[in-house]
């Protein structure tokens, strides 16, 4: 484990520095425009021939048109609701030229790419993944930049989602739109089990729990809430949130791991997973074809209710599900998670300026709107979020509380950014493993792995 995490982070420090004299190369000036031809127009129309070259004389050449900068936007998906920003900015900057690339195995990819000095000029970069890379030297600060632009706005972006990409003063990222998790709830089968509605207004792990119960039917493949996706760490962390506990501190210094309110909060949905009755169990989801197939089940019509991102409306709408939305449940707070894509600019980009000034548009109130638009999430700019149609909002026959989505942008964390990310939810995730297998509790095991997470958080 120490040897990994002392390669991975030696990998992206000699990739930052092997080529950061990339930073050097400056844009060479437009060349001089050469003096136009003597216009030989007045002898002409007075019939005169005009005067012969001299053998000193030398036609003269048009200058050479303006090289056009190209600058790399690497992304995990194909980010389709982007093409429109990229096509109206070429069109306002025709010296830049914007060529977007989608990076398959991204998690793997961009720090390989890193190491070998072959980054995009921007990268928009998963959430842990900007702390990762700026400690490793390998995006820039993008302060300087936004302090240079009057009309840039900070006050318009949500605060928590605006100041999370800060590391020692130094701002690595913008974010683009706000992907958060609310309760979805299948409309249909609570009205089949004669089962009330969840409340809008205080939604409760109790109340989750009891109409959970009184929607499922295992034998029939029906359940009340959609499993827990154990290899997903942070599904559990939220969980932890709305107990209030968490797994680090807020500076990512030390584990909290081992606090009451996140030993409760585990072992709380670990036993409602393993019950089988709420949602499907380990032995469960192997019945009907694996973690995969679990997860269709809300858009099959088999899961009363599922807390997910606001994503899944398409899929919902697209298989005639009738649903509607309330907040997350709490139990002693109001919590959910925040995704989002944060637009960094690498240090080996030779062209940074230019670079600032496509992350300048794309997340713009327009730019943002675009793609949040074909994902179903609102944009992390309260202007993206005014203007109609909604991004999050689906054209659909029924009543729909449209109004919790963008709501939970107020109460979500972004995800955590910890010190040898992968190495510390290695550790927590086999622990996490252990008891949603039945093999151990929370109680039992937390405090074990204490000394460990925090070993890891110290090493950067």
């Amino acid at each position: 484990m120490k040897t990994k995490s002392l390669s991975r982070r030696k990998f992206l420090q000699l990739g930052g520095s092997a080529l950061s004299v990339g930073l050097l190369a400056a844009c060479a000036p437009l060349p001089a425009q050469a003096p136009a031809p003597v216009s030989q127009a007045s002898n002409q129309e007075a019939g005169e021939a005009p005067p012969a070259q001299t053998e000193t004389e030398e036609e003269v050449e048009p200058a050479p048109a303006q090289e056009q900068i190209v600058i790399r936007y690497g992304r995990h998906d194909p980010g389709l609701g982007a093409n429109a920003t990229i096509e109206k900015f070429m069109e306002e900057h025709p010296n830049i030229k914007i060529e977007m690339e989608q990076i398959g195995e991204f998690p793997t990819k961009i720090p390989a790419l890193a190491a070998a000095g072959t980054l995009p000029d921007v990268v928009r970069s998963w959430e842990a993944m900007v702390f990762e890379m700026a400690r490793g030297g390998q995006f820039i600060d993008l302060q300087p930049f936004i302090d240079t632009e009057p009309d840039f706005n900070p006050e318009d972006f949500y605060e928590a989602v605006y100041n999370y990409p800060v590391l020692e003063g130094k701002r690595y990222g913008i974010n683009d739109v706000v992907a958060t998790h609310v309760t979805y709830y299948n409309v249909d089968l609570f009205d089949q089990k004669g089962v009330e509605y969840p409340s809008l207004d205080n939604f409760t792990w109790d109340e989750f729990e009891q109409k959970a119960r009184a929607i499922s039917d295992p034998d029939n493949q029906i359940w009340g809430s959609e499993t827990i996706p154990v290899g997903w760490h942070y599904f559990t962390l939220k969980q932890v949130w709305q107990n209030n506990g968490d797994f680090f501190s807020p500076d990512y210094k030390t584990s909290t791991i081992d606090q009451p309110e996140t030993i409760e909060a585990v072992q709380f949905w670990a036993d409602l997973l393993l019950d089988g009755n709420v949602m499907p169990s380990p032995s469960q989801i192997i019945g009907i074809g694996g973690a995969g197939a679990a997860a269709e089940l809300m858009g099959a019509g088999k899961i009363g209710m599922q807390r997910m991102g606001s994503w899944i409306t398409t899929d919902l709408v697209n298989n005639n599900i009738h649903f509607n939305i309330v907040p997350e449940p709490i139990n002693k707070r109001l919590a959910t998670i925040a995704h989002g894509g944060l637009n960094a600019i690498t240090s080996t980009s030779p062209h940074p300026q230019e670079a600032w000034t496509w992350i300048n548009a794309n997340c713009s109130t327009e730019g943002i709107y675009n793609y949040a638009a074909g994902g179903r999430f609102p944009g992390a700019r309260r202007s993206t979020n005014q203007i109609e149609p909604h991004t999050w909002v689906a054209d659909v026959d029924f009543e729909v509380n449209w109004d919790v989505v963008l709501e939970s942008v107020e109460y979500a964390y972004m995800l955590p950014g910890p010190c040898n990310e992968g190495e510390v939810l290695k550790v927590i995730g086999d622990a996490l493993e252990q008891i949603y297998a039945g093999q151990t509790k929370a109680a039992a095991i937390f405090p074990e792995i204490k000394s460990r997470v925090n070993q890891l958080l110290a090493e950067c």
